[in-house]
């Protein structure tokens, strides 16, 4: 299923062959041949929109999340190795877990203006910080262990150590941190489009369900079937594929988990569990990561 959304948004220049801002036909005409989904308002190709949507949407999903995992784990293995300043560093930290998310997030789109930038580069201010603080604890767990404390006794160096000893017990946890942000930045996305605060130039899911839902007697006929369900249907089809593919990588991360019966994917359990080392859940300590704060 995911695959599929993958592909089709891969594909969208060429499975769709009417240009999604341009007229097509008449205002609001049903499912035609060559109007798969029939038209909006503006007589513009809904299934266009649908599958050039699906790109700006995963852009953002791919982008908000590969940031924010590398920030995230950056920040988390630094205030956890570095001699000086980790103190600061927790500080912010805090600082960000302190902001409430979604009203952060709609302040700085609408000072910076709607965009696939602005609305990434918001979206990121809010999801690194909770999951930097797990990356530290994680550091320090794998950092106490006897064969680290070896390596280091042998003369490997701290950056040495990090690579070969560290860094392989953070990156289940990363993988985690990094499907939970996709599924999230998707819907954000969404939501913020939904709001009038995404790109008005360039098509996605949340900007078609916005012009959509700007026209309620819509909701009286059958137009809404082809024009407000598809793009509404994809996400929650798309954040189920991430979640089935997030529960399928820790059941095969933790396989001792999976066969004591534990195959559902739990990332706000008390404790984060990698490996045979389980390491304390900020979400469930009074922390709320961004994308836990919808």
């Amino acid at each position: 299923m995911l695959l599929a959304v993958v592909a089709l948004a891969a594909g969208a220049p060429l499975l769709a062959h009417n240009p999604p801002d341009r007229t097509m036909g008449s205002p609001v005409m049903p499912p035609a041949p060559g109007l798969l989904l029939g038209t909006n308002v503006l007589g513009q190709d809904l299934y266009s929109h649908l599958l050039h949507g699906a790109r700006t949407s995963l852009l953002v999903g791919f982008l908000v999340a590969a940031s924010s995992t590398l920030l995230a784990a950056a920040v988390g293995a630094a205030s956890a190795v570095a001699p000086r300043g980790r103190e600061v560093v927790l500080a912010v930290v805090d600082l960000f877990l302190a902001i409430p998310g979604v009203p952060l997030v709609v302040l700085l789109v609408v000072f910076l203006g709607p965009g696939i930038w602005s609305v990434a580069a918001a979206l990121l201010v809010i999801s690194w910080a909770a999951y930097a603080r797990v990356v530290r604890a994680q550091v320090l767990s794998a950092a106490a262990k006897e064969y680290v404390a070896a390596a280091r006794a042998l003369g490997a160096s701290e950056a040495r150590v990090l690579r070969t000893a560290i860094l392989p017990e953070i990156v289940p946890i990363l993988f985690t941190k990094f499907l939970l942000t996709l599924r999230w930045a998707i819907v954000m996305e969404a939501g913020l489009g939904l709001l009038g605060l995404a790109d008005p130039g360039r098509v996605s899911w949340g900007l078609t369900l916005h012009q959509a839902f700007g026209y309620p007697l819509l909701f009286l006929t059958d137009a809404w079937l082809w024009w407000a369900a598809p793009p509404a249907l994809a996400i929650v089809l798309t954040t189920l594929g991430l979640m089935a593919v997030g529960r399928d990588i820790d059941i095969w991360l933790n396989p001792a988990a999976a066969d004591a019966g534990g195959t559902g994917w739990r990332p706000q359990a008390a404790a984060v569990r990698v490996g045979r080392s389980s390491i304390p859940n900020p979400l469930m300590n009074g922390y709320s990561a961004g994308p836990d704060r919808m």
